[in-house]
């Protein structure tokens, strides 16, 4: 049993520490999934921002030109007239698509694109100041960030690069080693070889913030896991202390009811082989020994009875004014009436005559199991004081004895049902472990608490505080 709960921790172990390290692995992916997402936006954000920007610059010269010139604002895909050779323009001529017939010489026109005057409008004209540019261009960067939905702080840094003496290879090979935090270099004015890059700062809150429900089901699904994982196991341990309990409960039942039938045996075997029937005082011995024992029996089952009918049923309190000496002086009068070996009873009465509200018969009876229990587990001459007191609004209940005492790592497990001290083979004391069950249960009905403190060997002090 031991071995086979022992595998299946193990096992349940690996499993939990397998799903841990899947989850973590997943994770990191996901991360860094986003983080090379952001990388993308960002540069994306960057590119359409600077192109946005310089249309928008060559736009307005167009309007700014017209106006100049006297020329009416042309629509899309119109162009001024290109600039003659005294105007520095260039020109490039391209043949007709059309044949020419057999008396028709080639035509050829002039075929501007619009990329070149772009370029020669950019170039030859810098029509604002850097400074402005990138003021505008932040504007609309940041308008771009915001359709993108990152808001994650930046900066824009400018760079003059010189070419000269600059391996074209070695220069891509730098814009290509960036951080996830910066962008790639873009060129904002080739006139005055000005690049642009925007740094972030540490975009872990932005991608943490995508990844929220991510990782809130992560976390809900690993705290459900490891909470199954420990209620199983608690499960599987009680249910292997109870295999136990049950066991020894089995062992100490046998025992406890060979004691009586045997005594009554060996009583009417001697009866009917020994002519002690022709004694009548021997006769009488036969007798009360045969009646206490089959007594003795009948209250063993009564109390295995009436403990399973508890289990069953909720106990009821009756509460009453009850007169704690009375209770006090029944039960040591009990017990001296029936022990079979002298008890000295020791009673410390701090409470006076006044009545407490108690259920009388439930309390009564858990006093009586302790007080039964300091007298089974003392030596040959019992020691039992009881001390009963009123304390900050408490009933105080003290039970010692002078008895073997529990060791310390019993202590917890005395008031569980059927539980007992191990002691090996030895069943020298009777009992099923049924009496401090009940006892705690009858204190706790009544709002109250029970603690115990002994040590091996120096006997034993059971504390009832109940509220009244």
């Amino acid at each position: 049993m031991r071995q086979r709960i022992r595998n299946i921790l193990i096992l349940m172990c690996i499993c939990i520490l397998g799903i841990y390290m899947f989850q973590g692995y997943w994770l990191y992916n996901s991360y860094h999934v986003q983080l090379d997402q952001f990388s993308k936006d960002i540069n994306e954000s960057l590119r359409t921002a600077v192109y946005n920007k310089q249309f928008a610059d060559v736009r307005r010269y167009f309007r700014r030109y017209g106006r100049e010139h006297g020329d009416s604002l042309r629509g899309p895909g119109e162009l001024p007239p290109p600039p003659g050779p005294e105007e520095g323009g260039r020109h490039i001529f391209a043949e007709s698509n059309d044949r020419p017939g057999p008396h028709q010489n080639p035509n050829r026109i002039y075929a501007d694109t619009l990329a070149r005057q772009i370029s020669d409008f950019l170039l030859l004209n810098n029509i604002t100041n850097d400074s402005v540019k990138l003021i505008k261009l932040d504007s609309i960067f940041s308008s771009e960030l915001h359709n993108r939905q990152i808001k994650t702080a930046f900066r824009l840094d400018t760079f003059h690069i010189n070419f000269e003496g600059f391996a074209r290879e070695s220069f891509r090979d730098s814009l290509r080693r960036r951080t996830p935090q910066k962008t790639s270099k873009i060129p904002f004015n080739p006139a005055s070889s000005l690049f642009v890059q925007a740094v972030f700062e540490s975009p872990m809150q932005y991608i943490l913030t995508k990844m929220v429900w991510t990782l809130v089901g992560s976390l809900v699904l690993l705290v459900l896991t490891t909470i199954c994982f420990i209620y199983m196991l608690r499960t599987i341990l009680k249910q292997k202390k109870l295999s136990e309990v049950k066991n020894d409960f089995i062992n100490n039942m046998t025992h406890e009811l060979k004691t009586p039938i045997a005594t009554v045996y060996a009583a009417v075997e001697a009866m009917q082989n020994f002519n002690a029937l022709n004694d009548q005082r021997k006769t009488q011995t036969y007798l009360d020994i045969s009646k206490q024992e089959l007594q003795r029996l009948s209250d063993l089952v009564e109390k295995v009875l009436h403990i399973a009918s508890e289990e069953r049923e909720e106990i009821e309190l009756y509460r009453e004014e009850t007169d704690m000496n009375e209770i006090m002086d029944t039960i040591i009068t009990n017990h001296q009436l029936k022990t079979n070996r002298p008890v000295q009873f020791r009673y410390d009465n701090l409470i006076g005559d006044r009545l407490v509200d108690v259920d009388r018969t439930h309390l009564s009876n858990a006093i009586n199991n302790l007080v039964d229990n300091a007298i089974k587990y003392s030596g040959e001459l019992p020691v039992v004081h009881i001390r009963s007191s009123i304390e900050n609004g408490n009933l105080i209940i003290r039970v010692k004895d002078n008895g073997i005492g529990i060791p310390k790592s019993y202590q917890e497990s005395i008031f569980d049902t059927f539980f007992r001290v191990p002691t090996g083979n030895l069943h020298n004391v009777k009992g099923f472990g049924l009496g401090l069950s009940y006892v705690k249960k009858i204190v706790e009905l009544h709002g109250g608490r029970i603690t115990v403190h002994s040590e091996p060997d120096k006997g034993s002090e059971f504390i009832i505080q109940i509220p009244v």
